[in-house]
């Protein structure tokens, strides 16, 4: 008897597969929905790509602008100016800055100077470009414009007025923003 049952129980199966197979595959909304979740899977896998691909292309870009900050710092840190020769001249009203880079940095260059009074108040515009750096033995411009390491150059500043004998400050501020002072006095 339990074969018979098995027997019946099969045929029962087939006759209901062979009833629903047909259903299911005319069934247009079963196919819609699988393919709505095929577009929508795949929708959500190219973002997510776009969005791993943007992460890790901020994260270069971070990791790459860190490494030049660094960089730039710890040249800074090792720049050195010495003031070899401060003259200011009355006539033309031309002060004239002999330095050497002492550090241990190259590509030292001045991008700023600031010319104080004794009681600490900024001469004429406070802030003056200088020119273009000289050769101080050959008195050629230095073709770069910046000094490396042991080198020696000089700039001159033309002061929109004359300056009163007395004592003043002279600082440099380099390009990469360190600062260094000095003093001279005018007859």
């Amino acid at each position: 008897m339990p074969r018979r049952n098995t027997k019946s129980m099969l045929s029962k199966l087939r006759l209901l597969f062979r009833r629903r197979i047909p259903d299911f595959l005319g069934n247009r909304r079963a196919v819609s929905v699988v393919v709505s979740t095929v577009v929508l899977s795949a929708g959500v896998l190219a973002l997510g790509i776009a969005v791993l691909y943007w992460a890790f292309s901020m994260g270069n870009l971070s990791s790459l602008q860190y490494s030049r900050t660094i960089a730039t710092n710890s040249y800074a840190a090792s720049e050195r100016i010495g003031f070899e020769y401060i003259s200011y001249s009355s006539a033309g009203n031309r002060l004239t800055v002999n330095i050497i880079n002492w550090g241990g940095a190259h590509n030292l260059n001045i991008s700023l100077v600031h010319i104080t009074d004794s009681l600490h108040n900024y001469v004429g515009t406070g802030a003056y470009t200088p020119s273009i750096l000289t050769n101080i033995t050959t008195g050629s411009p230095i073709p770069d414009n910046d000094l490396d390491i042991g080198e020696e150059g000089r700039f001159t500043i033309t002061l929109s007025d004359p300056l009163p004998s007395g004592y003043y400050n002279i600082r440099l501020v380099t390009g990469r923003g360190r600062t260094f002072d000095s003093s001279f006095i005018t007859p």
